[in-house]
């Protein structure tokens, strides 16, 4: 009876001891905010599935938003201690939108799923879905980003997109204030070298006083296929069906429309400066360049599409509660777009927030986004981009080649954004 107590307190101060090498942390943002935009232009895509409806919406009007300043998502991490300066770690990230609490149609933990090994003097190696390393160092280049102003990075066709998949990422420890990532998401296919992988990296120095220097780049491979699809639509005005001269329709409201998809590299980089003036006054400026050709072997040779951006931003903390930014972006395409934000802190985790942005479509059929691409949800017939294939309308977004007509799109919006 002694050795079974005896055994039983030695299992549960190991299970102690356990417990407290390891943690799992749940953590999200959950923004939600009510917008009024003008003049959205509404866009027909040619990926529409069958009995799916064209975006009818236009005009102006009072929405409610999800994501308008932060991502609404949530997800867990956790670290276990292996000793001698060595942790492993975990990582998962989903979509949490607030306007019906849809998961998102390409995976619930799509924004991020990993594990890696950490030390604190060689840095940590990262294995699985990962944000890619070209979009956390462009969303610091200015004091007061967010969503909206960092739209930029999309418009001008400069990223490859958020996440990289199938990836190894590294990053060095913090050395003299600085610390670099590198990032390689692979194919996944046989033979293929490397058609359809992708590489992004970034480099952040802080170690002049008051100064962060940053730059990032990224590459996206163009996958060596061709794919040709044929999607039945529906469209309830007779509008025309945007396509290639081959395949566009022009005023049926039925039928059938093949869409064939060559391959194309997408690159993209940028540099960006940061520098806190007084304790309570930041500003920021950044030049970013994205190209996009088509890097199909067997298809025919196009243009392609390059487009630059520079913005400059400011940030002053008026009070210890009160953060106040102003962001102003230009493209080559002559796209303006000036972004002013005031944000309360209610508390460490909660604010009210408000936006004003003013936006110049450019020439050559593009617009520099505003309210971004996920206010669009509002415009759609169903949640586009949280739970179906259907994709959402340009809204105020807009990049080189689109084919939504340019207007100058405005946004106002109030919300409330908590963090846990």
């Amino acid at each position: 009876m002694k050795k079974s107590l005896f055994a039983l307190a030695a299992l549960g101060a190991f299970a102690q001891a356990a417990q407290a090498q390891s943690t799992v942390t749940l953590f999200g943002t959950l923004d939600s905010s009510i917008g009024y935009v003008t003049s959205v232009t509404p866009v027909v895509s040619t990926t529409v599935p069958s009995a799916s409806t064209a975006i009818t919406n236009a005009g102006s009007g009072t929405l409610f938003l999800d994501s308008g300043f932060a991502t609404s998502n949530w997800g867990m991490r956790g670290s276990e201690d292996l000793g001698g300066g060595m942790k492993a770690n975990f990582y998962v990230e989903g979509d949490l939108p607030t306007n019906n609490g849809a998961t998102h149609n390409s995976g619930i933990f799509r924004r991020g799923a990993n594990v890696s090994l950490s030390d604190a003097k060689l840095g940590e190696v990262f294995l699985g879905r990962r944000g890619s390393a070209y979009i956390l160092a462009t969303g610091q280049m200015l004091p007061v980003s967010g969503n909206i102003a960092h739209q930029w990075r999309t418009v001008i066709n400069s990223s490859i997109g958020d996440q990289v998949s199938n990836s190894i990422t590294y990053a060095t420890p913090v050395i003299m204030n600085s610390n670099l990532v590198v990032q390689y998401g692979m194919n996944n296919t046989i033979d293929n070298g490397d058609d359809g992988s992708a590489f992004a990296a970034h480099f952040i120095n802080k170690s002049i006083s008051g100064l962060q220097i940053t730059a990032a780049y990224n590459i996206a491979k163009a996958q060596n296929n061709v794919a040709s699809t044929s999607n039945a639509y529906t469209v309830t005005t007779g509008a025309a069906v945007a396509g290639t001269a081959s395949n566009a329709n022009t005023g049926a409201t039925t039928g059938t429309n093949t869409v064939t998809t060559a391959g194309a590299n997408t690159e993209g980089y940028a540099v960006g400066l940061k520098y806190k003036v007084t304790p309570a006054i930041e500003v920021g400026s950044f030049y970013a360049h994205g190209r996009t050709n088509n890097g199909y072997a067997n298809a025919a040779a196009t243009t392609g599409i390059s487009t630059g951006a520079g913005g400059f931003g400011v940030g002053y903390q008026a009070t210890p509660n009160l953060l106040l930014g102003a962001n102003y972006v230009k493209t080559t395409f002559q796209a303006q777009m000036t972004n002013l934000q005031a944000h309360y802190m209610l508390s460490k985790r909660t604010r009210i927030y408000s936006q004003v942005t003013l936006t110049q479509a450019a020439k050559g059929n593009n617009q520099l986004g505003s309210v971004s691409g996920l206010a669009a949800r509002s415009f759609s017939p169903v949640n586009c981009g949280s739970n179906t294939s259907v994709p959402c309308a340009a809204s105020l977004s807009g990049s080189a080649g689109a084919q939504n007509t340019p207007v100058n799109s405005n946004g106002y919006t109030v919300g409330i954004l908590h963090t846990f």
